[in-house]
């Protein structure tokens, strides 16, 4: 069984063998947004989360001016020593997505890459998000799926993502206790899990006006070939959507303020 690990716990050299990933993903994540809502040159994000900073990195290195939240000292020490090795400025404060210590419109964008399903409380986090985003400013998130079986939170249970929620609630508290090691060692375990239903309904509640899923960004950013076209395919309705997503792994959505 493969060793997890949580984000906030690698190591310094792992940070750095893993920096050339995260440029390319970050590249690619924001020219992705960018063709939703136009991100300026020198667009505001925050990362929800930031652990060692190394999305903050990307940024830096891409041109925009990138802030985080981290709640774990740790990470963020670490996160001061990779700017000392990159000579940059790393901009991460101690928060957490329930209270983001930033005014009110500040933010291009505010991007959290599993965070939602570990927060304490959803509906703040959300709120929060909503919050520090400027009007058309684009809230980019990425978290667990109850429609995918598999999943990345917890190791050696099969098919936990179709588990009943009271029933994973359950298993999580227990591998918090009993096997920390199944859950990366996390003293905050996943305890929400997504539907494109709940998700919509949760956006739109705190005032978001247009949401696109992992299929409709894709859609946006299709090129032709055959990937190309499977994503148009895909991002046709609900039922190929459904099918895709029962295949992927976690979910994505975009939400315009």
């Amino acid at each position: 069984m493969k060793r997890m690990q949580a984000e906030e716990t690698k190591s310094f050299e792992s940070i750095l063998a893993g920096l050339p990933g995260e440029y390319a993903m970050a590249e690619k994540r924001l020219r992705q947004l960018d063709r939703i809502v136009h991100l300026p040159p020198n667009a505001a994000i925050l990362d929800v989360g930031a652990a060692q900073g190394e999305f903050l990195a990307a940024c830096h290195r891409l041109g925009y001016r990138a802030s985080g939240v981290e709640p774990w000292k740790e990470a963020r020490e670490t996160a001061a020593r990779l700017a000392a090795h990159l000579s940059i400025p790393l901009d991460i404060r101690e928060g957490r997505a329930e209270s983001l210590p930033f005014g009110d419109g500040v933010f291009d964008v505010v991007h959290a890459v599993s965070v939602l399903e570990h927060v304490t409380d959803l509906e703040a986090s959300v709120s929060e998000a909503f919050r520090v985003l400027k009007p058309g400013g684009v809230f980019w998130f990425n978290t667990a799926s109850s429609l995918c079986p598999a999943t990345s939170e917890i190791a050696g249970f099969p098919l936990f993502g179709w588990y009943p929620n009271g029933l994973k609630l359950r298993i999580m508290e227990w591998a918090k206790h009993n096997r920390p090691e199944l859950i990366g060692y996390t003293e905050h375990p996943a305890i929400h899990w997504f539907t494109p239903r709940k998700a919509r309904r949760l956006l739109k509640r705190h005032g978001f006006t247009r949401i696109y899923d992992r299929w409709d960004i894709g859609r946006a950013n299709a090129k032709g070939g055959l990937r190309g076209l499977v994503l148009r395919t895909i991002a046709l309705g609900w039922p190929t959507k459904f099918a895709a997503d029962v295949l992927r792994r976690g979910c994505n959505y975009a939400a315009v303020k």
